[in-house]
């Protein structure tokens, strides 16, 4: 079995709930046919685009700002000019070091690996720590879970999910912050379903999904696919 193995092994903990994996260790678990498919996708580049541009401007600020200050401190200056330093480096302040406040939050958050791993014990729903970023995930077992199908949503721009619904409760807290409701997205609930939540996923990555929960459940039956778009 061990030839099957994913390339990014996931760290799995059958007797833990709501406890995000950590994809850098080694398996902590005897479990086999271990997959992963990541969901990483452009916003984390445009995520690090942003961290650079803002860098790059609060350096800026901190240029103008001495710039001006030297000037003023040597009296080579003139009311004009100190209001246009002042201005211009008002302006930099609001772009670069106040847009880092909320960088700085978000940034480990949209930029950690993401994604979705199975193997012979469940499923993982997960994002991993990075930096000051807690991570969170959620470990399902096979036996917890009715089913799991892509859906899709929207008009002229369409969402993909992938959808899990459980034969066992779960509370918000135990979800990832990032999973949907069908109340959020306009889809109908399952009511049969103890749990039932959406993970927004690519187009171009729902069917690996699909098939890697099939290749590794014990009943692939639990996928459920939805009718092509036309």
């Amino acid at each position: 079995m061990g030839g099957m193995a994913s390339p990014e092994p996931a760290d799995v903990s059958s007797d833990v709930r709501g406890v995000p994996s950590d994809l850098t260790r080694s398996p902590a678990s005897v479990s086999h046919l271990r997959r992963y498919v990541s969901l990483r996708g452009p916003n984390t580049r445009m995520w690090m685009t942003a961290a650079y541009f803002s860098g790059a401007l609060t350096l800026g600020f901190l240029v103008v700002v001495g710039s001006m200050l030297w000037h003023v401190v040597r009296e080579d200056s003139t009311v004009g000019s100190v209001s246009l330093w002042a201005f211009a480096g008002l302006v930099m302040f609001f772009i670069g070091p106040g847009s880092n406040v909320f960088l700085v939050r978000g940034l480990p958050q949209r930029i950690t690996r993401q994604g979705i791993s199975a193997d012979s014990d469940g499923v993982i729903v997960l994002q991993e720590r990075k930096w000051w970023f807690p991570g969170e995930g959620t470990f399902i077992a096979w036996e917890e879970i009715r089913r799991i199908r892509e859906v899709h949503t929207g008009g002229r721009r369409i969402l993909y999910f992938i959808e899990f619904a459980l034969d066992t409760h779960r509370t918000d807290t135990e979800l990832p912050g990032w999973a949907e409701n069908a109340e959020s997205l306009d889809l109908e609930g399952d009511p049969e379903a103890a749990t039932q939540f959406y993970v927004q996923v690519p187009q171009d990555r729902k069917e690996h999904i699909l098939r890697m929960v099939e290749r590794t459940a014990p009943l692939p039956s639990i996928v459920e696919r939805s009718a092509p778009l036309r």
